[in-house]
């Protein structure tokens, strides 16, 4: 399995990355070896959901774990109890669990160079997971059980990563908020089961229950490489191979530590001077070993 089975123009994506969301519809059956909702309210009544893989949504937050977790297990019926109250179950790293998302999560990471994770959200009827929020890497949403309503809006943010825009530790602005307040969505996407939609890191959306039918769905993030994560590979390698150089492994003085701007210089230059000797072929070997290595 691969990128082929969610996407009809799986070939022109690995050449470039589409910037904008799309959907794509495929037959209900069609991913159905994934995942069922069976086999997720036999784990939840069964009780063999490790908290580790767990986390209750109320009410657009993240239910404290403490109110739920016994030890490395739920207690016994809590998340059954909170389905029934609209409460919505995201089962996360399921790449680890489950062996077709694993093996999906792997081939998607060697075609594309991406690192993935799998995570499920399971949706009662008229339920609400995360209220409006947005993520810092691609998301591939698959439609397994029910409907799901997707709005979104363009990003605030411009391709935004772990260390710049990230919405965990930035959220909305107050200008961004009153915005999401009174502007309607730009569109709404309504997945049914074997539908998959292409979310672009950065959208804003907020989805919800369609219908009568609880609603089941798994996302798979593609962690995109970036230039600046090339620049670091690269400088990385670089850095590596200055150890060789005794000069490189000798000590500053303090003053030069507490006044550094000679050692910058310095180290500038050495910089500079390595990257132009270096050879393009072996660092491009070095950044696709880096890309495709087991994460």
């Amino acid at each position: 399995m691969s990128l082929s089975l969610l996407l009809d123009d799986s070939a022109e994506i690995l050449t470039a990355l589409l910037t904008a969301p799309k959907l794509y519809h495929h037959g209900p059956e069609r991913f159905r070896p994934l995942l069922t909702r069976e086999e997720v309210d036999a784990m939840i009544d069964a009780g063999t959901l490790p908290m580790r893989n767990v986390v209750l949504l109320q009410d657009g937050t993240a239910v404290d774990p403490c109110r739920y977790g016994k030890g490395d297990m739920p207690r016994r019926g809590y998340i059954r109890g909170m389905l029934n109250d609209k409460a919505t179950l995201s089962l996360r790293g399921l790449e680890e669990m489950k062996p077709p998302l694993a093996g999906l999560a792997k081939s998607i990471s060697c075609e594309t160079g991406c690192s993935t994770h799998v995570n499920a959200y399971y949706t009662p009827a008229g339920g609400h997971g995360l209220r409006y929020h947005y993520d810092r890497y691609v998301t591939l949403i698959v439609q397994l059980h029910g409907q799901k309503a997707w709005p979104v809006h363009p990003p605030f943010v411009e391709n935004p990563v772990q260390d710049y825009g990230n919405f965990t530790s930035r959220g909305f602005t107050e200008e961004e908020r009153r915005f999401l307040e009174f502007t309607p969505p730009a569109e709404t996407y309504t997945l049914g089961p074997g539908d998959v939609l292409w979310l672009p890191r950065g959208y804003v959306h907020s989805p919800y229950t369609v219908g009568d039918e609880p609603s089941l769905h798994i996302t798979i993030g593609l962690k995109e490489r970036t230039p600046q994560w090339v620049a670091a590979e690269v400088a990385g390698h670089v850095l590596r191979q200055a150890l060789a150089d005794p000069e490189m492994r000798a000590g500053l003085a303090p003053a030069d530590v507490a006044e550094p701007g000679d050692a910058v210089k310095e180290a500038r230059a050495y910089l500079i001077g390595a990257l132009a000797k270096a050879d393009l072929s072996e660092l491009s070997a070095v950044v696709r070993r880096a890309a495709f290595r087991p994460s």
